[in-house]
């Protein structure tokens, strides 16, 4: 894709990350009654995973491209 197609998915990926941590830290926490820590640590793992998506995002839109 075109790069900036690859950055205008960071805030997408931003966002869907700690959603998503929180969606599966939640239901830990009632399967489990760990409340707030399934919720925390699934916050905390979505926002790093959404960090490290987010960079290999900039450096493939960054990656100079071989010219055809």
């Amino acid at each position: 894709g075109s790069a900036a197609g690859l950055l205008t998915s960071i805030p997408f990926v931003l966002l869907v990350g700690p959603a998503l941590g929180y969606y599966l830290g939640l239901k830990l926490d009632q399967r489990w009654s760990s409340s707030p820590w399934g919720m925390f640590v699934g916050i905390v793992l979505g926002l790093l995973a959404s960090a490290r998506v987010t960079i290999q995002l900039i450096q493939e839109a960054t990656r100079p491209k071989p010219h055809d």
